[in-house]
């Protein structure tokens, strides 16, 4: 059926040419543009009972609102469109129906209810699941700058000497005091047994001295007494001349007697002292003869070498039949037992960071987590321990965030078998609360 606006369009187009339509159809236009005009009256999207002068009993009026609101869906799905004329061919536009307009003064969530229900779910969510995960992500500081670290204990010689047996390989577990390298000992062995001859003669040196002092203190008790008898004969003799008994020259003769007698003493006393600090002298030479001894034993230990601590050999560089030199590094043995992790953490992570907090480390290696700790904080920042620090008092500076080494210990008994090593790449998760 056609639509109200169709027929209105169709009675303009044919109006000027159609003669018959100038008389007797006067009443039959009027009559048709009463209906279209009841039609436009139904464009509005209000019901037909609410129009007057509308009767919604009237068959024709029900067909005609009833293709208009379908001819009015089918226009909103489809936008503009372009009708054929119905006597000629050609095309006429026909904007689309315009949508019936909502219920007015509800507002924004009035028109889209869904949309409200939508924001108080957006908002529920917020703050069930923001707030939360913000304070998990304040609670922790991590860094992947972070590495595991261990004592790497050098293994040099302290002597010269030819290598006459090798016992380790790299990679090689070897326990703490367990022979590494052995050193052909025959030369060391030898200035042993001539320090062990030096030691003896000192001793006897020693004995020698002594015999001669117990000799030279003998000799003063002899001439003590020498001279003690010679003072008693000069005295007496002295008291003889007074009485004219005896004669001056006897008594000028045992009076130099006296006197040789007690220059005799001085003599012998002089040369006790002599041997006495001779007997110190040879003493001393035997303490230096023992400290020699005792250097050529060590120097003959040191023909063989032991592991410093358990661990493993790396970086072996001695081989069998090699002249070696003191101080001479031969291999390395990286221990295992006492490891931790060094994190280079950013300064501006460091704020909360507090010795003794629990820290979760992820060994990239094996893929799983080791409880650690916090044992200490760095006394500087790394690129102060450089080879050439950086003097930011001279020249352009650029700020640049520095990082600074935090040391994390290992709770004890998590690596039984020793799987962890030195310069392996972890992940440390230092845990603030």
């Amino acid at each position: 059926m056609r639509s109200a606006r169709e027929l209105a369009a169709t009675n303009r187009h044919h109006g000027p040419d159609a003669s018959e339509m100038q008389g007797g159809a006067a009443a039959g236009n009027g009559a048709h543009a009463a209906h279209e005009d009841t039609l436009l009256d139904l464009s509005d999207g209000l019901p037909l009972s609410a129009k007057a002068g509308v009767s919604l009993r009237e068959p024709k009026t029900l067909d005609a609102h009833t293709d208009l609101r379908r001819e009015r869906q089918e226009a909103l799905r489809r936008g503009p469109t372009v009708e054929p004329d119905t006597d000629g061919d050609q095309f006429q536009d026909h904007p689309a129906h315009d949508p019936p307009p909502g219920p007015r003064g509800r507002g924004f969530f009035g028109r889209r209810p869904l949309r409200m229900v939508a924001v108080v779910l957006l908002v529920s969510l917020v703050a069930a699941f923001g707030i939360p995960l913000w304070h998990y992500l304040e609670s922790y500081e991590a860094t992947d700058n972070a590495q595991i670290d261990g004592h790497i204990d050098l293994v040099s010689s302290r002597i010269d000497g030819t290598v006459v047996h090798v016992y380790a390989e790299n990679n090689q577990t070897v326990r703490a005091g367990e022979l590494l390298i052995a050193i052909d000992p025959r030369d060391y062995e030898v200035a042993v047994e001539t320090m062990r001859a030096n030691l003896a003669q000192a001793e006897a040196q020693v004995k020698a001295a002594q015999a001669d002092y117990e000799t030279a203190l003998s000799k003063l008790h002899a001439s003590e007494a020498t001279s003690a008898k010679a003072q008693r004969d000069a005295a007496r003799y002295e008291e003889l001349l007074k009485e004219d008994v005896a004669s001056r020259v006897q008594y000028e003769e045992y009076l130099r007697v006296a006197q040789v007698a007690g220059a005799t003493v001085g003599a012998d006393r002089a040369t006790v002292t002599s041997a006495h600090n001779t007997i110190a002298s040879r003493k001393a030479a035997v303490q230096a003869a023992k400290a020699a001894l005792d250097q050529g034993l060590l120097n003959l230990s040191y023909t063989r070498i032991y592991a410093p601590a358990g661990g493993i050999v790396g970086k072996k560089t001695v081989e069998l039949g090699q002249r070696i030199q003191p101080g001479q590094t031969l291999m390395a043995v990286v221990e295992t037992e006492d490891i931790w992790v060094t994190a280079n953490f950013k300064e501006t992570q460091l704020a909360n960071v507090r010795r003794g907090q629990h820290v979760t480390i992820h060994v990239d290696t094996f893929g799983r987590d080791y409880r650690g700790y916090v044992e200490n904080l760095p006394g500087a920042s790394g690129d102060r321990f450089s080879l050439l620090p950086p003097e930011n008092a001279t020249g352009n500076y650029v700020k640049v965030v520095q990082r600074l080494p935090v040391r994390i210990q290992f709770e004890p008994g998590q690596d039984p078998e020793h799987l962890l090593h030195p310069g392996m790449s972890v992940e440390p998760t230092v845990w603030l609360r």
